[in-house]
């Protein structure tokens, strides 16, 4: 067993999310294809040690971060000890670069960072399904900040399916002085689309994206990207639209809100265009994010 363990916890965007209808127990059913972005946290396990009873202590380096039994680090390690049977303490580090209730599972991929290093550190006791099978209790995106990458999902988020590669691009991100919690945005759908009952919404066909991405087109991915939360959150998010304006008006081939939002992301064809987009939100104040897509190892 290793005692210690460091892992990067990606962000996420959606390249495609939209409501395909209501599940048993009042859920939305989803269909989003998922992106892994170089934006990450980096977490850092360490005193990993067998103890009578499981025990992890939490540090965060930002304040505003519950370190306790809040905190969906702690919330994982414990699943892990109680899945695995084997019990544990560990320290947990977390160095936060991910923009916090953003729309890019920045809690998510901090508690897929953790089981991945517990496993990892522990030879690896339990199967990348069954780490999935944790995360999925945890929350929707867990499952796929544990494999990552480019994914499509279905059901409430978490099954998961391959899907082809996004090609390499420029992305930036900014997300600054705006909240939007997740049950409000859906509550938002559903009284744009009468709660979705039969006949009050057609979802998009995701068959245009799958092709791009397929071909390894960035200009045709660009053209396919597709969010239903996008323009009723928007209408109410100044600050997001703002954002989405700036990104489009400084060369992005295309501009959309992640999750439920409030972050916006840009694709660009040009490094030299990604950089010039953040100079422009800086300018107005905003916090911008150059990334790329990525798929961990």
């Amino acid at each position: 067993m290793k005692e210690k363990a460091v892992e990067k916890g990606y962000a996420k965007i959606n390249l495609h999310l939209d409501v395909t209808g209501i599940l048993d127990g009042g859920y939305h059913a989803v269909s989003t294809v998922m992106q892994s972005v170089t934006l990450c946290d980096e977490i850092t396990l360490s005193e990993i040690k067998i103890a009578p009873v499981p025990s992890f202590s939490i540090s965060c380096d930002r304040s505003d971060v519950p370190c306790d039994e809040r905190n969906l680090a702690y919330r994982a390690a414990m699943l892990f000890c109680e899945k695995s049977g084997i019990s544990l303490s560990a320290r947990i580090d977390i160095a936060k670069n991910i923009p916090m209730a953003a729309g890019m599972a920045g809690g998510s991929t901090d508690g897929a960072a953790v089981l991945r290093g517990l496993n990892k550190a522990l030879g690896e006791p339990l199967t990348a399904s069954e780490l999935c099978d944790i995360g999925s209790s945890l929350g929707a995106d867990v499952p796929f900040c544990i494999v990552g990458g480019t994914l499509y999902a279905d059901g409430k988020g978490d099954i998961l399916h391959e899907f082809p590669k996004m090609p390499d691009c420029h992305i930036v991100i900014a997300c600054d002085g705006e909240s939007v919690s997740t049950p409000w945005a859906y509550r938002l759908l559903d009284s744009t689309y009468d709660n979705f009952e039969i006949g009050a919404y057609e979802p998009k066909d995701i068959t245009p994206l799958r092709n791009a991405l397929f071909a390894g087109s960035i200009s045709a991915v660009a053209e396919n990207i597709y969010n239903i939360f996008e323009s009723p959150v928007l209408a109410l998010r100044p600050v997001a639209a703002d954002i989405k304006d700036t990104l489009l008006s400084s060369g992005a081939i295309a501009a959309m809100m992640s999750g439920s939002g409030p972050s916006v992301f840009g694709i660009f064809e040009s490094r030299e265009n990604a950089q010039s987009a953040a100079a422009r939100l800086k300018k107005k104040g905003y916090t911008p994010y150059i990334c790329q897509p990525v798929t961990p190892n």
